[in-house]
């Protein structure tokens, strides 16, 4: 099996989500559709097939880096059943280069953020990983 070819930084789903209004809910904040252009200007691709079901995060995130995905793409997001349930739909975003594997959890608000910083190198993927752990519920919701 391999990773899926994507264009931009992937983004899989591990949750089995027994209705799409959440999944929706959170494709909404992440991708918001231009009302104009009836566009998304995604900075990732959705990984549509059923790869992934039921997989731990770390599993997803060492197969990622098995395939070499860290070679065209400096991040991974993951959508688990956390993020499904959570207020704030933290995801999972994955370093796949400077630190290979560390993960933090991002609220779907902010992923642009950390998305754009990192892939940009503006901001290293540790300043927003280290951020993170010093919040009480561990989830990287801005610096402000």
């Amino acid at each position: 099996m391999e990773f899926p070819a994507t264009r931009r930084c992937p983004l899989v789903r591990t949750a089995s989500d027994s209705g799409e209004g959440p999944w929706n809910e959170l494709l909404g904040i992440i991708a918001p559709v231009d009302p104009v252009e009836d566009t998304a200007p995604a900075a990732f691709d959705v990984v549509t097939e059923d790869l992934f079901g039921d997989w731990p995060v770390d599993r997803v995130v060492a197969f990622a880096l098995e395939d070499g995905i860290g070679e065209r793409h400096p991040l991974l997001f993951v959508v688990d059943e956390h993020t499904l349930t959570d207020h704030g739909f933290p995801l999972v975003a994955a370093d796949l280069r400077d630190e290979p594997g560390r993960t933090l959890r991002v609220a779907a608000a902010q992923l642009w953020s950390v998305q754009n910083d990192v892939s940009l190198h503006a901001v290293e993927f540790a300043v927003y990983a280290d951020h993170a752990q010093l919040q009480p519920d561990r989830v990287f919701r801005g610096f402000g």
